[in-house]
């Protein structure tokens, strides 16, 4: 499909329209409706579990892979008028960004979503996205975000483990899903109380040890005694993501009290640490676009690019449930601008921003492309629907 070019020197016409629909999201006209419908049946078009997930997992051309919010579960930011549709014709699913676009495949959900286990509904321990399962070992979390839903859907009061046997149930069920099998795992979601970090060692241990040849990554706030660098390199984590989300200190101080509280000097010492154990390229940080200013974000970037840590940047997407539910989400100048300027960081420092699996790049300010600009599927690619 013939696409403009680009107006951004650091960006092909399908990632630009990629960080387009990331700021925008867009509608969905009645035939492409149609053609959802009858290829999710009564499961819906997204998980839209997270707020940075909460769009259609779409791949377009060139591999771009991209989360685009709609309407239906992002009413707070996406206008019903959204200039760029998605839309369908007799060879399938196309973007149309105004005389502009792309053609698209869908990633639909997997079957067992909405399911149950012998522990339960099985999304209270996994949901799949793309060809990545996430494992919530947690209910609620021990801390408040006010750009994260967890706190409000699960309140501090119904804070609970979840039992490790039906963690491990719903990762086979996951990883032999029959429509979307996930290839790769993401223990995350909720931080333990320091009282249950025994807890997540010994679940890290069993998943670890279940799943020989199947790549875990870990993703956690770095509470004293949660991670033993040695015991999970042994045990063969692929790589460790302790999240940054925001840089500056007077917006920490304002959106994510908890995390202020603990330090800056607590996550970056502990980056430090693993980046020396596990090597560069097995340790990332994330941080959020748009809940603070460019250069506040691009410091960040620079202070893990030059430890030898992958930046990851998500840009931020106003939950309904949250306090931030009328911030509005970055504009594509901002993503633009900031895409660019991390990506001269990070070639400057020899790293790459993450991560480094394709599908996984949905909804990040990445493209999971080589020196070369060649982009590698690290696992099987996902199911799609054309």
């Amino acid at each position: 499909m013939a696409t403009r070019t680009s107006i951004v020197s650091d960006l092909a016409p399908t990632q630009e329209l990629k960080l387009r629909l990331l700021a925008e999201g867009m509608s969905v006209t009645a035939r492409a409706a149609k053609r959802l419908d009858d290829a999710v049946r009564e499961l819906g078009w997204s998980a839209a579990d997270y707020a940075s997930t909460s769009g259609l997992i779409l791949r377009l051309e060139d591999d771009v892979w991209v989360n685009a919010p709609v309407r239906r579960n992002n009413p707070n930011f996406v206008r019903s008028d959204a200039v760029i549709k998605l839309d369908a014709d007799s060879g399938g699913f196309v973007v149309d960004a105004g005389g502009s676009g792309s053609r698209a495949a869908y990633c639909p959900q997997a079957a067992y979503h909405g399911g149950a286990g012998g522990h339960g509904p099985l999304n209270n321990f996994v949901f799949t996205h793309a060809d990545r399962v996430r494992l919530s070992p947690l209910r609620s979390c021990a801390m408040v975000c006010e750009f994260c839903n967890i706190p409000y859907d699960d309140p501090i009061g119904t804070y609970a483990l979840k039992p490790i046997e039906g963690c491990l149930e719903a990762l086979d069920i996951a990883l032999a899903d029959q429509a979307q099998p996930a290839r790769h795992v993401l223990i995350s979601g909720g931080t333990p109380k320091p009282k249950d970090v025994g807890f997540h060692r010994e679940l890290f241990r069993r998943v670890l040890a279940h799943l020989p040849g199947v790549d875990v990554d870990i993703m956690m706030v770095p509470l004293r005694g949660v991670f033993d660098l040695g015991e999970l390199e042994a045990g063969g984590v692929h790589e460790l993501s302790i999240n940054l989300e925001v840089y500056s200190r007077e917006r920490a101080k304002q959106v994510a009290r908890h995390k202020f509280n603990q330090g800056l000097g607590l996550y970056l010492g502990f980056i430090d640490r693993a980046v020396a154990r596990l090597g560069p390229g097995r340790v990332r940080s994330m941080l959020m676009v748009g809940l603070e200013p460019v250069e506040d974000t691009l410091a960040g970037v620079e202070e893990l690019a030059r430890r030898g840590a992958t930046p990851v940047l998500s840009p931020f997407r106003p939950d309904p449930a949250t306090p931030l539910r009328d911030v509005p989400p970055p504009t594509f100048a901002e993503l633009a601008e900031v895409y660019s300027r991390a990506m001269e960081i990070a070639r400057r420092h020899g790293v790459s921003l993450g991560p480094a699996c394709p599908p996984c790049t949905h909804n990040t300010l990445s493209f999971a492309q080589d020196s070369a600009g060649a982009v590698r599927y690290l696992y099987p690619g996902p199911v799609l629907v054309r």
